[in-house]
C-alpha cells in the first residue's frame, strides 16, 4: 500500500496534514490527490480530486477520509464521484460535521464500480 504525505496551511488551521493510502479497491487508472484540510464552524473538510488516466469511463468513485485532533481519531466521512471519463478529473469535498477540531485527514479511494 503506498502513501503520500503532506503539510498543507489553511485559513483556520496554522498546519495540517492530508495523508493518501490507495486501498485495495483502487484501479490503477485511478489517482487520488487531497486538497487542504479546512474547518470552519460546521466541521472539516477535504477537496478531493480523482484523475482517470486510462479509457474506460468510471461510474463511480468512492473517497473516504479520517479525520484526526493530533493522533485522537475524530470520524470518517465519504463522499462518491460519478461518471469520470477517461482523461479528466473528478473534484468533490469530503465534509465531517462536528470536527471543527481536525489537524488532519487520511484519504483512501475505498472503492469503484
Amino acid at each position: 500500500m503506498k502513501s503520500i504525505c503532506g503539510k498543507v496551511v489553511s485559513s483556520s488551521i496554522a498546519t495540517a496534514a492530508v495523508v493518501l493510502t490507495l486501498g485495495g479497491a483502487q484501479a490503477a487508472d485511478l489517482e487520488l490527490t487531497p486538497g487542504k484540510i479546512y474547518t470552519d464552524a460546521a466541521g472539516a473538510y477535504v477537496s478531493v480530486a480523482v484523475k482517470n488516466t486510462g479509457t474506460a469511463t468510471a461510474a463511480e468513485v468512492k473517497v473516504t477520509c479520517e479525520f484526526f485532533a493530533g493522533k485522537r481519531a475524530l470520524g470518517k466521512a465519504s463522499t462518491t464521484l460519478f461518471s469520470i471519463v477517461g482523461g479528466v478529473t473528478g473534484t468533490d469535498q469530503v465534509r465531517f460535521l462536528g470536527g471543527t477540531s481536525a489537524t488532519s485527514a487520511t484519504c483512501t479511494l475505498a472503492g469503484q464500480k
